[in-house]
């Protein structure tokens, strides 16, 4: 109506007012990897409800939605859906449910929930990625470089959506931030941390490369990964992404 009044006003057809945006979608689901009683399965689901809006929240993304039993998030860059996906990975494991994810980058509309060929080849890849996968487009690979982060070659994809079928990778762990060995299992707490490996953590849950932690406390990126390394030898954790779930797991009101 308000456009057919426009257009008796201005002598002009109305323009379409869409905004659309380049974005990167990640597509979450979890179940359980042994038969848990209803009870228990609907609290560790909850819990892992509150948990991936926290951590979609502390990586620069946006709770999109949900569709069934995908949990949706969208980001303005691929290397930070990674990034979450791997930090919620990690936290379904220790919650005690198993986690399965695609990432795929294309234009959305910004109102609404996602919606369109790029939600629909997002949603396509979690439902065919396995237990603990992260399976993306290899356009998220692509768009990443530089990153840090890491993928491996996954095959093709046939999906519904598309004619023929979509090259996809696999992410895996920042292998070269990993440290060389590790001490015994120890309690994990936030005061084995130096105030300077503190400020290193928080800003890796924020989703943030190494060089960007460098610039953001003036350090070299030299001495960023040493404190990397040092926070995962100190809190016996495998991965970036580990760290990233710790520094959720222990953030108090006003943050880490």
């Amino acid at each position: 109506m308000a456009d057919l009044m426009e257009e008796f006003l201005t002598g002009q057809p109305a323009v379409a007012d869409t905004e659309r945006v380049l974005a990167a979608l990640l597509a979450t689901r979890i179940y359980d990897t042994a038969r848990l009683g209803d009870r228990m399965w609907s609290e560790r689901s909850q819990r892992f409800h509150e948990t991936w809006r926290l951590l979609v929240g502390r990586h620069g993304g946006r709770v999109a939605g949900m569709h069934g039993e995908l949990m949706i998030a969208r980001f303005d860059g691929p290397a930070r859906a990674i990034r979450c996906a791997a930090a919620l990975r990690e936290a379904a494991q220790q919650i005690g449910v198993a986690s399965a994810q695609g990432a795929h980058v294309g234009e959305i509309e910004l109102r609404g929930q996602p919606a369109g060929l790029t939600a629909r080849v997002t949603m396509q890849l979690a439902t065919h990625a396995s237990r603990g996968d992260i399976i993306a487009s290899r356009l998220v690979a692509e768009l990443a470089v530089g990153s840090g982060l890491r993928f491996i070659d996954a095959g093709h994809v046939s999906l519904d959506e598309l004619g023929e079928p979509l090259p996809v990778v696999q992410a895996t762990s920042e292998q070269h931030l990993e440290p060389a060995c590790r001490s015994k299992a120890r309690p994990l707490e936030p005061a084995t941390l130096t105030a300077r490996e503190t400020e290193v953590v928080s800003l890796i849950a924020d989703g943030k490369s190494n060089a960007a932690i460098a610039a953001e406390l003036k350090l070299s990126e030299h001495t960023v990964k040493r404190h990397v390394a040092n926070i995962l030898l100190k809190l016996d954790l495998p991965s970036r992404a580990a760290a990233a779930a710790f520094s959720a797991r222990h953030a108090g009101p006003d943050g880490p």
